[in-house]
């Protein structure tokens, strides 16, 4: 096993570890901290810092990791508090916080469990940073004197059809932007939403669905969701591909191109 798949295997480890029904129940509801966040209240730089790493290690948890992140911004919180929760407790600021920042977090911690298998099993120079993701690049593939962004996205593709925009504003210094989709639904699931599905086009979107949940991704026993090495490989292979064109491979070619594997 070479250093990289062992980091992987770490990093599995810790993510199994998180207790995602309880913070489910505890912290999703809550949505009292929903202001733009200064630039010093950004989590990012320290979720990166923390959670990406170059070699093989232990991680911490997201209780540690909250406890730190509230000390070590205590002069911008407090200033950000006495601007919108005077008179509020720090027990309640800081449950608010830690609420907003769960609700990045699993996002992130999911991109970087793609970006760990990358580096693992594909053959492309891979980059990621807190300044890159403020810039809506989760990942940046280098592939001679071209440049490729990568976005994984969930598959809420409602959204995600609004948030291509984005790219166009954000992207400009890339040549080509895929968009990588994952879903937080399990495969039994989208087999149920195929059977009642009234529609043909519906159900096939459906089975692209299905196909992505069942033969490129996995759950751990937390439910939390994870992916399968073969799938940053093909999304490689779909770079070399068209590595010449330029814009935005969209997540539901990507899909098609998935379903093309065969994998049902």
């Amino acid at each position: 096993m070479s250093a990289t798949q062992k980091l992987v295997k770490n990093f599995e480890k810790f993510l199994v570890s998180i207790p995602i029904e309880k913070y489910r129940k505890e912290l999703m509801p809550i949505k009292t901290v929903e202001q733009d966040l200064p630039k010093t209240l950004n989590p990012l730089p320290d979720m990166y810092k923390t959670y990406w790493k170059e070699e093989p290690e232990t991680f911490i948890d997201i209780e540690k990791f909250f406890e730190n992140w509230w000390t070590s911004h205590l002069e911008p919180l407090d200033k950000f508090i006495r601007q919108y929760f005077w008179g509020c407790s720090h027990q309640f600021v800081y449950l608010g916080f830690k609420a907003r920042l769960y609700r990045t977090f699993i996002s992130v911690l999911t991109q970087f469990h793609f970006v760990y298998l990358w580096k693992a099993y594909c053959d492309y120079p891979i980059e990621v940073s807190a300044d890159l993701d403020i810039k809506g690049i989760d990942a940046l593939v280098h592939i001679n004197n071209s440049r490729v962004a990568l976005q994984i996205k969930k598959e809420t593709y409602r959204s995600e059809a609004r948030e291509r925009g984005r790219f166009a504003t954000r992207q400009q210094d890339v040549d080509l932007t895929v968009e990588v989709p994952y879903t937080v639904t399990p495969p039994e699931e989208w087999q149920k939403k195929i059977s009642k599905a009234k529609k043909e086009k519906t159900k096939e979107q459906y089975k692209l669905f299905l196909c992505l949940a069942k033969c490129f991704q996995d759950w751990l026993e937390n439910g939390f969701v994870i992916f399968k090495s073969s799938y940053p490989k093909v999304v490689e292979s779909i770079i070399s591909d068209r590595i010449k064109e330029k814009g935005i491979i969209g997540w539901q070619e990507v899909l098609n191109h998935l379903k093309s594997e065969n994998c049902l």
